[in-house]
């Protein structure tokens, strides 16, 4: 079992800023269970709050977020929207990687 802080020497760079997206994204999100949709989200905003600052880089780790099931574009499906929101999954992710 790994000692407390010694996961985050295994995570590469872009799961580290996987991470930041998913956090930006769970501020004010609750964790309750329900199909209920968080905040959306602008991509500007996730830019800022997460601390990348590129959009292109944004919009490439919610894609990768995305094919886990942890965010959507919403409306859902339309992968060119601007608008995304943290699913349930997502917010679980976030509680479990909390300590990273």
């Amino acid at each position: 079992m790994n000692k407390p802080g010694t996961i985050s020497k295994k995570l590469t760079d872009s799961h580290m800023k996987q991470i930041y997206v998913l956090r930006a994204m769970s501020k004010d999100a609750v964790l309750d269970g329900s199909k209920k949709k968080s905040k959306q989200y602008k991509i500007e905003e996730i830019n800022v709050n997460s601390g990348l600052n590129d959009e292109k880089e944004t919009q490439r780790y919610l894609f990768i977020l995305e094919g886990q099931k942890l965010v959507s574009p919403f409306p859902e499906g339309d992968f060119t929207s601007k608008t995304w929101y943290i699913t349930q999954r997502g917010l679980e992710a976030v509680k479990l990687v909390s300590n990273i």
